[in-house]
């Protein structure tokens, strides 16, 4: 019996040449899905800071309404009402995995909301004043959204606005605050 030289080395380099785009392919496919990961992580933290933002922002309204005796922004004993854990949470998340930019821009959300805040607990404030920290919270959350969208690629154009409320000079405002009467309670 001879040991046919050629047909060992043809099918060891077939073996060899498999494996290792097995190997390559395994590699280069390892690779693409952490960088899906990573993303799908950074995108799921961007939005959950635009939602507890959000919520904020509607929890610091009801304070900037509270009955002008007290400052805002305190219950009667002294404790904040805002349950800040849920921001924190989202604050902390995406610093842990979004790139720096946007965590940047996340943390100058979190500086205007403190400067908001503090502004309504440490003085009786009118609603105009209240419209303008809101503005300037909502500037932080535009800009953050703008920085969001081009370091994770979104496409498309950024969105001017991230709420659906009417603009300030839009006539709504100006309408009745009292509810109309009910029919067949003359």
């Amino acid at each position: 019996m001879t040991i046919d030289w050629n047909f060992i080395a043809t099918t060891g380099g077939a073996v060899v040449t498999t494996l290792l785009g097995v190997i390559a392919g395994s590699a280069v496919s390892s690779r693409a899905q952490r960088g899906q990961r990573s993303w799908e992580r950074q995108t799921d933290a961007c939005a959950q800071v635009l939602r507890e933002s959000a919520a904020i922002l509607i929890a610091l309204s009801r304070l900037a309404r509270e009955v002008r005796g007290q400052p805002a922004g305190e219950s009667t004993d002294g404790v904040s009402t805002i349950d800040w854990r849920p921001w924190n949470d989202a604050l902390a998340m995406v610093s842990l995995v979004a790139d720096h930019d946007i965590a940047h821009a996340a943390h100058a959300i979190d500086e205007e909301i403190w400067r908001a805040q503090l502004a309504l607990v440490r003085e009786v404030s009118t609603q105009e004043r209240w419209f303008e920290l809101r503005d300037l919270v909502e500037d932080r959350r535009r800009s953050f959204t703008a920085i969001a969208r081009h370091r994770l690629a979104v496409p498309g154009p950024i969105p001017s606005r991230l709420h659906g409320r009417p603009d300030p000079q839009d006539p709504i405002w100006a309408l009745p605050t009292t509810p109309p009467p009910t029919p067949g309670n003359d």
